[in-house]
């Protein structure tokens, strides 16, 4: 554990700067080259350097990069060093929140010292040290970033005893999120391979919590650590590296100790914890990353692990594992990629998925999506409470919490600015405000006891208490809480703990405060009463009571004062003179305590051509209003402090809870939301069946719906792996020409499973499963996450994960499986790879152009694999490929190569000398960008028309007709206005389908090799 710094007695300019190089060396030794010192001198927080005079280069800290980041000046001091000029650049003190975060954000370590006063000397220590993942905003609003991890990762080499046997390595993780004072552990163990596939949970847990700040304790050499930090895609702006094999280094070696960790353990969590979690002593590795981070936490700022929650052990849970990059294979997360931040919410799954309201359902909502479980219990509660969200009665809910829950606040990030003491009295006002949000909630909820009880189950056990009536209780007591504390509505723009411009607070919270108010109220209405009575003698003079003579004039630095132009001062001169007269000794008195001196009454020159009144009187009721003034800041500053106290004490607990409310009635409402909005349906799921399968009736792939908007998306059945039907197969082997939409299927399908494994409802019309216990995914596009790895050799490093690791209950998706290899050995490795997922009777999808191995005597005797196509077909009158992505039986036609290259025959050169010729004698062919929009939707464009495709676009029809949608709007499993379902025809066409009768025919969009065109289906 870190020492607590001595504070030093700072006595010259030459003691500061000495001693804030010092400090810079000091703390660039314990946590890198990246370290910026913030030393408090006065009212700012300043940096310093040596400017050496010959080169002219600064050295000593990086104040050059400080003053870059921060868009600061660097200015000389007056002072010089034995090795150069000191230089120097800062801020005002007030400003520190503001230069934090781009520092932070930037890499660098902040040690920020402050300066207290003791007697008269000023004393400098050691406040807290932020970085990247160790600061925490005092801000509540909507901000787009929901969390705030730093992860730990402890790697260690054990060699084998039987020398022959590759070396094992074993990797521990803990991660804690500085916003929710959450935390997890995760340890892993695998043959030792410097390759992609031996860190492929670690890129998972990497991907999933994208940590801002890692340490990495490994036994790696320079360039070694370079690769695997490529390969687990660690791209945080703050990485920490550590070799575990220091013997010098006391904290690695102290956190390898039994007796160590105990310690750390007690110290933060209960004394029992180690010996109840088995965990701690079973997960060597991850437990030390833990310990390690707990104390680098600890050093740079105590209160961040105050309260901290229990970790989460992801080895020990019901989570599915997703192998070989699943998340980012298919698309669940982004990959930052520009095409992927283009494409906005449909850039992943999980952006499309989340429409969660507030920072706490969105953060539950992707640990539920990235960490999907096959906890079948769990799986059907998720199940029937939307479905009952869904139902008639309730329906309606749905956009009533959606407008509610945009208004709430991240009450877990309060939880935890309260332990810091870094709550400001406008997050108090808006935690107020949140909670009334819940106790509207929550009477909304009065007569659905299942919702309510949902809700609260994860902390109240609602078969003996009412969910309802615990809530309702719990923020009507805070809100009254609240309400006896503060005037609300002054807090809300109040962003300071240390100065405020009024008082926020009712009677009765401190004596103190309530007798420096007093007094403080009572030296201002003398202040108000002098003034009047100066007004009152100008206003009579003039005739002119509306017009204000003697003006409050106020500055930061004097205060208060009575100012007027010199003029009137002249004339109100003359007046007082006039007044003394006909009063004894000089003397009005205004009041029993209030006696005005008429004599000694002044005027000064002030500002411009404005004069000061000045008498000793006055004079000292306006020092006075500066020492109440500050008296008064002092005691709200303790008061509020004392309340903070007082609220962790007696909130905390509740604050969680009503987070936790909120979190899952967020997510909720998103699966209900997003099931109705997009037309999905509830998974069944068949606990009886003897291994994992699944059962899928129409599916589709729930990006490709939306981001294809040319053609209506074809649906597709597909049933893998269910033993008590004999007509379905374990395996499948899919086939068809490039573009058909092969991998497409494969992804939909892992998709859905994942969908569904994290409790959501699913782009099909009937969907039954047995949950599956892993997802091993090999599709090609990813091949930018392995550089410098052929791809033959990320094929062979993926394949071998999945012939040692697959089960029945593990779900395989292949796509082109050994391209990267010479056509003998692919085959020979496929077949193989085939054999063994048979003999282990997992499911498994792969996409092939393999038609050779259909006639292969083990292929044929694999009973329980099948052979599939998706289809199209050849029009030779327009000689084109027309798609249709239908799947059917066999493994289909075995060429199509070259009718796809048919529609690359035409020359540029040629079709631009066409093009120029059209627009010289058919000006008719106006540019695109001439076209209406349909007001059907805003996406499609009338243009040509789409059947004879000769004149102008002058109506828009619906190909699959409007009067077959439901009352959704929807055609099956699309929207009736969906802009594949709608083309532009002109008024010629548009006849002709009235004539023959054909406005009920039903139509689609079909794509050909040589684009779209319409395809009569059958009539209704």
């Amino acid at each position: 554990m870190s020492k607590k710094q001595t504070p030093l007695k700072i006595e010259t300019d030459a003691n500061i700067h000495d001693d804030y190089l010092n400090y810079t060396k000091e703390h660039q030794k314990k946590y890198g080259n990246q370290v910026i010192v913030l030393l408090q001198v006065g009212a700012f927080f300043e940096v310093y350097g040596i400017k050496e005079q010959e080169t002219g280069t600064i050295s000593g800290s990086h104040i050059s990069e400080f003053s870059e980041i921060c868009q600061l000046n660097i200015s000389e001091k007056k002072v010089s060093h034995k090795t150069g000029q000191i230089m120097m650049a800062g801020f005002r003190d007030y400003q520190l929140d503001k230069y934090l975060p781009k520092l932070t954000d930037a890499g660098y370590t902040i040690p920020v010292y402050i300066q207290e006063k003791q007697g008269r000397d000023i004393l400098r220590k050691l406040d807290r040290i932020y970085s990247a993942g160790t600061y925490l905003t005092g801000e509540t609003d909507s901000s787009p970033v929901i969390t705030n991890n730093i992860m730990c990762i402890w790697i260690e080499l054990h060699n084998s005893v039987a020398e022959k046997i590759r070396p094992t390595i074993v990797y521990g993780v803990s991660v804690v999120n500085i916003f929710t004072g959450k935390s997890s552990m995760f340890q892993y163990e695998t043959p030792f391979y410097m390759n992609t596939t031996t860190f492929d949970e670690l890129e998972r847990y990497v991907s999933v919590y994208a940590p801002s700040e890692v340490l990495i304790l490994s036994p790696f050499e320079k360039e070694d650590l370079k690769t695997f930090i490529k390969f687990v895609g660690i791209q945080s702006p703050r990485i920490h590296r550590i070799d575990c094999r220091d013997k010098e280094n006391k904290k690695v070696v102290n956190c390898a100790n039994q007796k160590y960790i105990k310690q750390i353990l007690s110290t933060f969590f209960d004394e029992e914890l180690f010996n109840q979690c088995s965990e701690f002593q079973t997960q060597i590795n991850a437990t030390q990353a833990f310990c390690y981070l707990l104390n680098f936490i600890q050093e740079h700022n105590p209160d961040l692990i105050r309260k901290i929650a229990t970790p989460d052990f992801n080895n020990t849970s019901y989570r599915m594992i997703l192998a070989n990059h699943t998340l980012s294979q298919l698309n669940i997360i982004g990959d930052m990629s520009q095409d992927s931040q283009k494409s906005g919410h449909l850039s992943s799954v999980l952006s499309l998925l989340n429409k969660c309201c507030s920072a706490m359902g969105k953060r539950k909502l992707q640990d539920q999506l990235t960490n999907p479980t096959f906890d079948e219990a769990w799986l059907t509660k998720e199940y029937d409470m939307i479905s009952t969200l869904l139902s008639e009665n309730n329906v309606f809910f749905i956009d009533v919490f959606r407008k509610q829950l945009t208004q709430m606040r991240d009450i877990e990030k309060i939880s935890r600015q309260l332990i810091l003491r870094k709550l400001y009295p406008s997050s108090i006002y808006h935690l107020y405000k949140s909670i009334q949000i819940i106790h509207q909630i929550n009477t909304c909820l009065f007569e659905s006891s299942s919702i309510t009880g949902y809700l609260c189950d994860e902390f109240l056990n609602t078969t003996t208490n009412s969910g309802f009536d615990y809530i309702q209780d719990k923020a009507t007591l805070l809100l009254q809480f609240l309400e006896d504390c503060f005037y609300m509505e002054k807090c809300k723009t109040i962003s300071s703990m240390t100065y405020f411009e009024e008082n926020i607070f009712k009677q009765g919270i401190s004596e103190e405060l309530d007798a420096t108010i007093a007094t403080y109220t009572k030296c201002e209405t003398q202040f108000y009463k002098i003034q009047k009575f100066f007004n009152d003698l100008m206003q009579k003079k003039e005739n002119n009571y509306d017009t204000e003579y003697i003006k409050k004039h106020d500055t930061e630095k004097s205060g208060s004062s009575l100012q007027l132009t010199t003029k009137r001062a002249l004339s109100l001169k003359s007046l007082l003179t006039e007044l003394a007269k006909t009063h004894k000794n000089g003397v009005f008195e205004l009041d029993a305590e209030l006696h005005l001196p008429l004599q000694q009454i002044a005027f000064t020159k002030a500002s411009g051509s404005s004069s000061e009144i000045e008498f000793p009187l006055l004079n000292d009721i306006c020092k006075n209003l500066i020492v109440y003034k500050d008296q008064m800041n002092t005691c709200i500053t303790k008061a509020y402090h004392e309340f903070l106290e007082k609220l962790e004490s007696t909130s905390f607990e509740i604050l969680e809870q009503f987070a936790q409310y909120i979190a899952k009635l967020d997510v909720l409402q998103t699966k209900a939301y997003v099931a109705n909005e997009y037309h999905y349906c509830a998974p069944h799921i068949v606990s009886s069946a003897p291994k994992s399968f699944v059962d899928a009736k129409e599916l589709r792939h729930c990006l490709i719906e939306h981001l294809q908007q040319n053609e209506i998306y074809v649906t597709n059945d597909i049933a893998l792996g269910h033993n008590a039907n004999e007509e379905t197969s374990d395996g499948m082997l899919l086939y068809g020409t490039n573009a058909v939409g092969k991998t497409s299927f494969i992804r939909a399908l892992g998709v859905c499973v994942i969908m569904a494994q994290a409790g959501m409802f699913v782009p099909c019309t009937e969907f039954k499963y047995k949950p599956y216990t892993a997802i091993y995914s090999r599709i090609l596009g990813n091949d930018n996450l392995f550089k410098g790895l052929s791809t033959f050799a990320v094929e062979m490093s993926e394949l071998r994960i999945i012939l040692k690791m697959a089960d029945s209950n593990s779900l395989i998706l292949g796509d082109e499986l050994c391209s990267g290899t010479e056509t003998e050995s692919a085959l020979s490795i496929f077949v193989a790879g085939l054999m063994n997922l048979n003999e282990k009777q997992s499911t498994y999808i792969f996409a092939t152009h393999f038609h050779e191995i259909v006639d292969y005597e083990e292929i044929q005797s694999l009973q329980r694999l099948c052979m599939k196509h998706m289809t199209v077909h050849y029009e030779p009158e327009n000689d084109c490929l027309v798609y249709d992505r239908k799947l059917k039986d066999g493994s289909g036609p075995r060429i199509y190569g070259l009718e796809v290259c048919k529609s690359l025959y035409l020359g540029e050169e040629f079709l631009e000398t066409a093009y120029a010729i059209r627009n010289k004698y058919f000006p008719g062919s106006r540019g695109e960008l001439s076209h209406p929009i349909t007001p059907y939707n805003a996406k499609k464009i009338r243009g040509r028309c789409e059947i004879c495709k000769e004149n102008i676009g002058e109506e828009i029809h619906h190909l699959q007709p409007q009067q077959i949608a439901d009352e959704k709007g929807f055609i099956g499993t699309f929207h009736k206005n969906h802009p594949a379902n709608l083309a532009a025809v002109c008024e010629s066409c548009h006849k002709k389908f009235h004539e023959k009768g054909e406005e009920t025919l039903t139509m689609a969009k079909k794509r050909t090799t040589k684009g779209y065109s319409i395809r009569k289906l059958s009539p209704i």
